[in-house]
């Protein structure tokens, strides 16, 4: 009796294992060290699950789905996957143009909002790479790297940190990271803003020394206004100096801000909270992704196929479709357990619409007992919605001061606010701002009121008067 249900399982089945037999062969002299980085491949494959937003993590599945025949999904989202596919080959269109018209044809899609195209960065950092100077580890490495940048464009993490991390050579971050760090946008993959500014300057093919050790030596001098520091030092005049200044707010201090798209993309937040009987529900808003399960005929044809070739390759994909399945369920009680501990501190920005208060991811990681990069993979990109749609990064600030329990973030919108309504002939000085903050309750010191003046783009009043 035939085993097969129909001539297309066989034919795919052969497929997949031709495909197996050329990839073994590839990789036949260097089986033991693949053996030794199997473990280390799936602890960055869970990783990677748990820093997907649902429509990534969506399309992950379905690109699973395809190539493991071990993996199964319900009837409804399995038809509707092959309908789309069908629709790309006959009408030229892509994936993403049904996925959208599917999305909005779904009664449950709830807040939608406007979001950066995520692989756009990506793919203009690697555009710039030559695809034939680097070893297929290497370019793991880079995506690694990539995605370890900060909201503003610069990587703040050690090479030894990375090396750890990846599993890989020092030599090898460090090669990868000094490649990257001559891409443009210039002065991406800085360490800090004085590396940024000064990679930028290098771009110009700046002459002026002593414009280039302001940026060098006396950056932080510059943010809080103590132009006469810098003047005496140096030796310039004041007018020498704002010249200086002039030039370097030229510069940009957010480089990945180059890299924004103009093209409108839609996401679906990826929690949704709600408030029943005075208790927060948590939920992860992926219930049209469909259920994805083991496929149990493929199962029983392991286990009654008399060829060894044919039970190893069951058996292998069914470990990666268990990988999966496991990631995914881990990936679904971190992100509740840390949407969680976000409610517990911010409970009256929620319910109340008060202020956020300091929380940093350091101090949730504690809270749950986990560690700080898991959390921070956790929020990457991910939005809640709770009356309206929150990207999760955005609610982590630390304290303004030691004297508050005001947020950082609170702290330069009031300024900023302060500003605005000044008298353009008499601005307000630091010190000014920071005893009206003060009668505020928020007890700030001026020389903090200078830092984040110049962190939200605000010169100093000096600069600001207008007669």
């Amino acid at each position: 009796m035939c085993l097969w249900k129909n001539p297309y399982d066989y034919a795919k089945i052969l497929s997949y294992i031709y495909t197996e037999k050329v990839f073994r062969a590839m990789l036949e002299q260097n089986i033991s060290q693949n053996q030794q980085q199997i473990l280390s491949l799936d602890q960055r494959q869970s990783l990677q699950i748990l820093a997907f937003t649902n429509q990534e993590l969506e399309s992950f599945l379905s690109e699973e789905y395809m190539q493991n025949p071990m993996l199964e999904c319900d009837q409804s989202r399995q038809s509707e996957i092959h309908d789309s596919l069908d629709g790309h080959y006959e009408y030229a269109s892509s994936y993403k143009d049904h996925y959208i018209k599917y999305e909005e044809e779904d009664s449950d899609r709830r807040g939608d909002i406007r979001a950066r195209e995520p692989s756009s960065l990506e793919s203009q950092l690697k555009g710039q790479l030559s695809a034939c100077g680097y070893s297929e580890e290497e370019w793991k490495l880079i995506d690694y790297l990539i995605a370890c940048l900060d909201e503003k464009g610069f990587f703040t993490y050690s090479e030894e940190e990375i090396s750890s991390s990846f599993g890989c050579p020092v030599e090898m971050v460090q090669k990868c990271l000094a490649d990257l760090r001559e891409l443009e946008p210039a002065g991406i993959f800085s360490r800090d803003l004085s590396e940024c500014l000064l990679r930028q300057l290098r771009a110009r093919k700046e002459k002026d020394e002593i414009l280039i050790r302001i940026v060098s030596d006396y950056l932080p001098d510059l943010m809080r206004g103590n132009l006469s520091v810098i003047t005496r030092a140096l030796g310039i005049s004041t007018a020498k100096c704002r010249a200086c200044i002039r030039k370097i707010g030229e510069l940009n201090p957010r480089p990945i801000m180059n890299t924004e798209s103009d093209n409108i993309e839609y996401v679906v937040p990826d929690i949704l909270i709600t408030r029943e009987d005075n208790t927060w529900r948590v939920t992860l808003n992926d219930g049209w992704m469909g259920e994805y399960k083991y496929n149990d005929y493929y199962i029983h044809m392991m286990q009654t196929a008399s060829d060894p070739e044919l039970r190893e390759y069951f058996r292998a994909r069914l470990d990666r479709a268990r990988l999966i399945v496991a990631s995914i369920e881990r990936r679904r009680s971190t992100l509740i357990r840390i949407t969680e501990a976000i409610l517990d501190y911010q409970n009256n920005y929620f319910l109340r619409g008060g202020n956020l208060v300091p929380m940093t991811m350091d101090s949730v990681a504690q809270k749950l007992g986990i560690s700080t990069s898991t959390v921070s993979r956790a929020v990457k990109n991910k939005y809640l919605q709770y009356r309206r749609p929150i990207l999760m990064r955005d609610l982590f600030s630390n304290a303004a001061s030691e004297k508050t329990d005001v947020s950082a973030d609170h702290v330069r919108r009031r300024i900023g606010e302060l500003v605005r309504g000044e008298d353009p002939a008499r601005p307000l000085s630091d010190d000014r701002i920071a005893k009206l903050l003060k009668d505020e309750g928020m007890h700030i010191s001026r020389r903090t009121v200078a830092k984040y003046r110049l962190q939200t783009g605000i010169p100093d009043s000096r600069l600001r008067a207008r007669l």
